[in-house]
């Protein structure tokens, strides 16, 4: 049986989910739960999701909510060989990503809490200018996290930079200028966005999302 991804491809968590599974090489397919008509809080969605939350996703019986839970059951379940490397067996690597899987969660939040995208796009509001220097405090931590390392477990790719990637990737709709300040990070971004199957997941939502974005930034008068 097919597995069902049910996700909004504009939501970072989403797009993390999406390029976990095209790491895996896994057939699945795609749901679109349009948020922003309310298809979250549909009886068939809430049925597979109860918090009404993108992503989500079912294998067979098996019904499932929370992208890093997510992330890890497909590896859990569907990695072989050189893949486990994504989300290792061993104890003492498996911690180190999941360390990293919660510090990106962090980083997540200190960049939306930056970004105000539901003020911006729902209420013609701006970026919350003092919640800035947060935002940069949670990229310094990344950007001093691959001082010395390809990817933030080491120097080899794990879901924790999928769930990294997205999150920082989101700066992209407010056209954020302050990269420069964070020049590993970038490095990392770059990395990140030579993977195979990495413009197929973000290319085309981030470009709809920062166009869409900067209408309400920019309101042609």
């Amino acid at each position: 049986m097919v597995i069902q991804f049910y996700h909004y491809d504009v939501s970072p968590p989403s797009r993390s989910v999406e390029m976990t599974l095209k790491a895996l090489g896994l057939e699945y397919k795609t749901n679109i739960v349009e948020l922003f008509q309310g298809g979250q809080k549909k009886p068939e969605f809430l049925a597979i999701n109860p918090r009404g939350k993108v992503p989500a996703l079912v294998d067979g019986d098996l019904k499932l909510a929370e992208s890093r839970a997510i992330a890890a059951y497909l590896c859990n379940k569907y990695a072989k060989g050189e893949k486990q490397s994504l989300y290792p067996t061993d104890p003492e690597k498996r911690v180190q990503v999941d360390m990293y899987l919660y510090i990106t969660e962090w980083v997540f939040d200190q960049i939306i809490e930056y970004m105000n995208i539901g003020g911006i796009f729902q209420r013609g509001e701006k970026p919350k200018d003092d919640k800035l220097d947060a935002a940069k405090s949670a990229l310094k931590f990344l950007d001093e996290r691959l001082e010395n390392q390809n990817y933030l477990v080491g120097d080899t790719l794990t879901i924790a930079d999928f769930f990294g990637y997205t999150a920082v990737l989101f700066l992209d709709l407010l056209k954020f200028s302050a990269f420069g300040e964070f020049p590993k990070l970038v490095l990392w971004m770059g990395r990140m966005k030579a993977l195979p199957y990495s413009e197929a997941v973000n290319d085309k939502a981030m470009q709809t999302a920062t166009a869409y974005c900067q209408e309400k930034l920019n309101p042609k008068k």
